[in-house]
């Protein structure tokens, strides 16, 4: 079971909750301890002070603690205290169900701080609409996220507690992964609340999420709307542990962990704290990194030394506790001692010792059981003498804890030289792969056939709709494979539409349905004419979101292969990289892979064809195959997976 990484979008809802107390407080400071965390100082009336802390794109709680920061403020950190400081909190809220938490400030004006936790994470200023500074900055197809520039969000994801079972039948329509993926992913709750979601709804996480029907989906909502609900009148917080290790933080209890160790905290705030302090902070890989195996060594040494600090921490902790449990359970503990003594001169049997474990004839120490805690006595000594070995552990504990954290404290801050570098890298890098130009059929799949027709496919149920709805037209033919999830297609082509296009038509659907994941090799395709298209269902029947009636004849192919073609082509006199079928591919493109359904991953190639093309990897992905690929051809591009 992998360890949770980040908040998921219930658990910042959780964390939102249990910021209200600091609405109507003020700003007292801002800390920037590392180039990843973030800290707000509050003033709290009536508390004192209080700590909001923020991992970028990771975690938010608050604490009554600040813990150590640095003496200098780094830039951000200046510029947010010229700013903020002194700054009210009139609220904070979640942003839709999304992972991002919107802090509003009074102070000369309107401002808001908004922390990020989706990807690698930003803390945005935004006074009036317009970006201030951001933490870091971004270009995406979609936002600009730089100082001056008009402030966007991100699109919305759908919020599944508002959400029709009609709504989410059709997003499971146009999902090629199994029911849980689809929750986890589609509707952004994570993997650990999608396995509860299917449990609580009683449907098989596993199965493809198509066959997700409308009963089903009723009983999914409700789940989810029960979950929700519970999170919002939850007033604790749980680290889950499976042998040992701390695997997830969840603000409830949950079905799924019921065999696991669930420690509840008084809040979700303190168990997010909790669970961050036993997990070593992993180190991010970045571009490159296979190049950088001084970060690599680091890395691993951080984590060697955080779980050193960690173990003495716990040994620490418990040596204390145990050192004060003996005074308070005096009377017990001295007469286990007599009785240890009298086994060692032979006048007792130790069966006959209450709670005894085992005793060392040589030593003299006992193992014994006292009020549901395990000690280790010296039968020779007395209650203070064995009191003051625990606590004298406890002492050489913490002295070698004093000498481990400055070797820890330097990893940490060479870690940080080196992302650092490699984030400066990593924009001057992103600065020299300049996206294409966008034209407007990009928001579909979309290629140009070897005859010149523009052949366009939905990428979702949403697209699905939107596609037949807003470009249909007389003239155009409309295109499917002939399986289940398979994306609406349409030919447009000035002149006539021919066969050749028509046939690249139908191996585009073919090759960019759930066809490609099951592997069945091959499938067939067909085509219609546009008014043989209608999203009217016969009558009692129900037709989900992206699916259309076809009435009519259907032309069919023979089947197809399921093939499909990546290069780099030429569109309006526009360098454009195009996902099609291999002979449109091989028509229009000098530089291209041919791929059938495999075993490499995806995102594998897309990285290294973003890096062939010279174009951002967000260009290649947007027309890869919908799964994992198998390359059987090259031309123009040496790829070395």
């Amino acid at each position: 079971m992998h360890m949770k990484a980040a908040l998921s979008s219930f658990d910042i809802s959780a964390v939102v909750r249990e910021l209200q107390p600091v609405v109507g407080s003020y700003i007292d400071k801002i800390y920037h301890p590392s180039i990843g965390h973030l800290v707000l100082a509050t003033k709290v009336q009536g508390e004192g002070k209080s700590f909001i802390h923020f991992h970028v794109g990771k975690w938010l709680y608050r604490a009554p603690e600040s813990g150590e920061m640095p003496q200098e403020p780094s830039g951000f950190a200046r510029m947010l205290r010229k700013r903020i400081s002194s700054a009210k909190i009139t609220s904070v809220r979640q942003q839709g169900f999304d992972r991002i938490v919107v802090i509003s400030l009074e102070k000369d004006g309107s401002n808001e701080l908004v922390l990020e936790l989706f990807g690698k994470g930003n803390a945005i200023l935004v006074k009036d609409g317009t970006i201030v500074q951001p933490l870091t900055s971004h270009t995406w197809k979609h936002r600009d996220v730089k100082a001056k520039r008009e402030f966007e969000f991100p699109p919305p994801v759908p919020d599944p507690v508002a959400m029709s079972p009609e709504d989410l039948v059709g997003i499971a329509e146009g999902s090629d992964a199994d029911i849980v993926r689809t929750l986890a992913t589609r509707l952004n709750l994570g993997g650990n609340y999608s396995e509860e979601t299917c449990l609580r709804a009683r449907v098989e996480p596993h199965g493809p999420a198509g066959g997700i029907d409308i009963e089903a989906a009723m009983r999914i909502l409700e789940a989810i709307r029960v979950i929700r609900s519970e999170i919002d009148s939850s007033r604790a917080g749980y680290v889950i542990s499976a042998d040992s290790t701390v695997v997830d933080v969840v603000p409830l209890k949950m079905s799924t962990y019921a065999m696991m160790d669930q420690e509840e905290f008084g809040s979700y705030s303190d168990a997010v704290q909790a669970y961050i302090s036993r997990t070593p902070e992993p180190v991010e890989k970045k571009r490159g990194s296979e190049k950088s195996p001084e970060l690599d060594r680091l890395g691993r040494q951080l984590v060697q030394q955080e779980s050193a600090v960690s173990k003495l921490n716990d040994k620490r902790a418990a040596a204390q506790t145990a050192g004060d449990e003996l005074f308070t359970m005096y009377g017990e503990v001295e007469k286990a001692t007599l009785n240890g003594r009298e086994v060692l001169e032979g006048k007792r049997e130790l069966k006959d010792v209450a709670g005894a474990i085992s005793l060392d004839n040589a030593t003299g120490l006992l193992k014994v059981t006292i009020g549901g805690s395990e000690f280790v006595l010296d039968v020779r000594g007395s209650v203070e003498s064995n009191a003051q070995r625990y606590y004298g552990n406890a002492k050489k504990m913490r002295s070698k804890l004093e000498g481990l954290m400055p070797a820890l404290d330097e990893t940490r801050e060479a870690i940080s030289k080196h992302k650092e570098r490699a984030d400066l890298d990593e924009e001057i890098e992103r600065a020299r792969k300049r996206p294409t130009k966008r034209f407007w059929f990009e928001r579909y799949r979309w290629f140009i056939s070897s005859e010149g027709g523009l052949v366009i496919g939905g990428k979702d149920a949403r697209t699905n709709d939107m596609l037949v709805k807003k470009h249909l037209e007389v003239g155009d033919r409309y295109a499917h494979a002939d399986v289940h999830g398979a994306p609406s297609v349409i030919v447009k082509m000035a002149g006539g539409i021919s066969e050749p296009t028509l046939e690249e038509a139908c191996e585009f659907a073919v090759a960019t349905s759930r066809a490609w994941n099951a592997k069945i090799g091959s499938a067939a395709g067909y085509w219609v004419l546009p008014e043989q298209v209608s999203k009217t269902p016969q009558s009692g029947e129900f037709l989900a979101r992206g699916a259309f009636v076809i009435r009519g004849k259907r032309n069919y192919t023979d089947k197809i292969e399921i093939t499909l073609g990546i290069g780099e082509t030429s569109h309006e006199g526009q360098r454009k990289i195009m996902g099609g079928p291999v002979r449109a591919v091989k028509a229009r493109c000098d530089k291209y892979v041919v791929m059938r359904p495999g075993d490499t991953s995806k995102e594998i190639l897309s990285k290294r064809l973003a890096e062939l093309f010279n174009v951002p990897i967000e260009e290649v992905q947007s027309v890869m195959p919908p799964g994992d690929v198998r390359i059987v051809e090259q031309v123009g591009v040496d790829l070395r997976l």
